[in-house]
């Protein structure tokens, strides 16, 4: 049954029009300046806040038990367990060379934490966490990589983060050597605490080794021109004056699978070098450094270049500029 249509009576038509400006007033967002005059808006609903990004740094195990229990037993005895700043020491060494390490602990491996944040600008949303395993002897430390095709085939050290493990021969090479390896290796375990994610080869062996570099058994130098990398600059000249060593454009478009995998290779001295002259140059410090505490942050930053404010071909010939000027050179 379709119902009758209904007229309005007289004045029906300003009391539905009354009901409705009532009903519209009551609706968030709605605006009515008052007759007479333009008044202010009402007041209005804030828009919802964005999430923040959450902080790109994920944990360190303290050791994965299996990989430590490893490493320990490849150890000569007796085994010397004690804490190391704020990480697990396990060693075989003894005397003079226990002696050093302790300096290690104490210096270094203690202001790590401070030198990093304060260097870089950034620092790990998760506390340290780690253990450290020091050979006495170098054939224990390659007997013990060779036994496990998981390691890496390094003469040096190594470290894995996903493990909480560094390891490394500590004996029969000078302490200076050993504090700048040990330093570089605990820069690897810092990254996973402060950026989550692996950094790209350049910049994750070139902060590790620009801060490597930099440390000995008191603790770190400044960072000052070439100091601690005169060498690296003589070598990486050479490749240049040569033309075997390419542009920074391809170093930080290495991937790991082919960085330092030539030859000859340049890689880890530019790296190295590359980052401290970003660290040195009055312009570029602060926008590298705000460009890592944005991927610290959790964000997505831009390419380097952007960050940077220079493109490929400017950023090329100011970095060869220092690396060729005075040797405490700046920019």
């Amino acid at each position: 049954m379709r119902l009758p249509i209904r007229s309005s009576p007289p004045g029906g038509g300003r009391a539905l029009r009354a009901l409705l400006l009532l009903a519209a007033l009551a609706l968030p967002g709605c605006r009515q300046a008052p007759e007479g005059g333009a008044g202010g808006p009402f007041p209005t609903a804030p828009p919802p806040r964005e999430p923040e990004p959450a902080p790109a740094g994920r944990p360190v195990s303290a050791g994965e038990p299996a990989a430590v229990a490893a490493a320990r037993a490849a150890l000569g005895t007796p085994v010397v367990a004690e804490a190391c700043g704020p990480y697990q020491l396990l060693t075989d060494a003894a005397g003079p060379l226990l002696g050093g390490l302790r300096e290690l602990c104490a210096g270094p491996v203690t202001a790590f934490e401070s030198e990093y944040r304060h260097r870089f600008g950034v620092a790990p949303s998760e506390p340290p966490a780690g253990t450290l395993v020091l050979f006495a002897e170098r054939r224990r430390f390659q007997r013990y990589v060779a036994a496990d095709p998981r390691l890496p085939r390094v003469a040096a050290g190594f470290s894995l983060a996903l493990d909480g493990l560094v390891a490394l021969p500590a004996g029969e090479r000078p302490l200076a050597e050993v504090a700048g390896t040990l330093i570089h290796e605990l820069a690897h375990l810092a990254y996973r605490r402060t950026f989550g994610s692996p950094l790209e080869p350049w910049l994750s062996e070139g902060l590790a080794d620009e801060l490597g570099y930099s440390a000995g058994p008191d603790g770190f130098a400044s960072p000052a021109g070439f100091t601690g990398m005169e060498g690296l600059r003589t070598r990486l000249r050479g490749g240049y004056a040569t033309g075997r060593a390419g542009p920074l454009a391809r170093l930080v478009a290495l991937p790991r699978s082919s960085f330092d995998r030539d030859p000859v290779s340049w890689d880890y001295d530019q790296a190295a070098l590359f980052v401290r002259f970003l660290l040195l140059d009055p312009e570029l410090a602060p926008r590298f450094r705000a460009w890592l505490a944005a991927r610290a942050a959790g964000g997505t930053p831009p390419p380097l270049t952007a960050g940077l404010g220079l493109d490929e071909e400017a950023l090329e010939s100011r970095f060869r500029r220092w690396l060729d000027g005075p040797a405490r050179g700046g920019s």
